[in-house]
């Protein structure tokens, strides 16, 4: 039997090191309450449409729809908690008839709008995106018949009163 003795290392495959992932810091921006702090009356005043029911609600988000119902005009608020706003608006810029910068309540972020080319239809969907640190809201307004308010007013309404009701 022979045996043998090496205060050499190995010679075999080296293995990288790998180090942890550098964690980014998220900065969140303010609480919103349910549904944007925007009530069922008031979704129905600023929308002109009634008989909205509100068919989703979670603590980032509602959804209304006239008489429950998918078809026809729809409206929602979504609070997107550590999510980069660029990527909805590049989203937006790519379906959307236009995109364009706004201010409300001192805060930046888009307004995507969706004309028909119809139009005694005009201006039927309407979404305003707001960011707040690494957050952002939503408020999408679409209109299925006309006649209608405009979609863009109110949405910019919604989401001034969605900004003053946060915390």
């Amino acid at each position: 039997m022979v045996a043998g003795c090496s205060d050499s290392e190995p010679q075999g495959p080296t293995v990288p090191s790998s180090e942890a992932p550098v964690q980014e810091t998220v900065s969140h921006g303010p609480f919103f309450p349910e549904c944007g702090g925007v009530s069922d009356e008031e979704i129905t005043k600023q929308t002109k449409v009634p008989g909205l029911v509100n068919t989703a609600k979670t603590s980032v988000g509602c959804q209304w729809l006239s008489g429950g119902s998918i078809l026809g005009p729809h409206f929602s608020f979504s609070w997107f908690r550590g999510s980069p706003i660029g990527r909805e608006r590049k989203t937006m810029e790519l379906s959307r008839t236009s995109v364009e910068d706004i201010n409300i309540e001192g805060y930046d972020g888009f307004i995507g709008i969706n004309e028909d080319p119809d139009p005694k239809i005009g201006v039927n969907l309407c979404e305003v995106g707001i960011q707040f640190d690494d957050d952002f809201i939503e408020w999408s307004i679409s209109y299925a018949q006309p006649p209608y308010p405009d979609a863009c007013e109110v949405a910019k309404e919604l989401t001034r009163q969605s900004i003053v009701n946060s915390k």
